[in-house]
């Protein structure tokens, strides 16, 4: 497999990055918006509300954290790449 085949398999592009970032805070703001629903809601309606909101609040939370250390480690890695392309050119 070719170097640019490898690196976009390892790293998505930086739109997906930033949509994955978006909807994950959507779910983790989602989940919030839920807790007064639990409040006034009772039985088996409080069961499933209570998963989804923790459903949705652990998903939210692993795709910001993944999506931010995604984007905080391509930054440098990616100013590296186009050093060396730059060297390679000049040389």
């Amino acid at each position: 497999m070719s170097k640019d085949k490898k690196q976009q398999v390892e790293s998505p592009a930086p739109v997906t990055i930033v949509l994955r970032l978006v909807g994950g805070g959507y779910l983790v703001w989602l989940a919030f918006q839920m807790v007064p629903e639990l409040f006034i809601s009772s039985g088996l309606r409080y069961i499933i509300q209570l998963v989804f909101m923790t459903l949705f609040f652990v998903t939210g939370t692993i795709l910001v954290i993944w999506s931010l250390r995604k984007m905080l480690l391509k930054g440098p890695a990616q100013s590296e790449a186009c050093g060396e392309d730059e060297q390679e050119h000049i040389s």
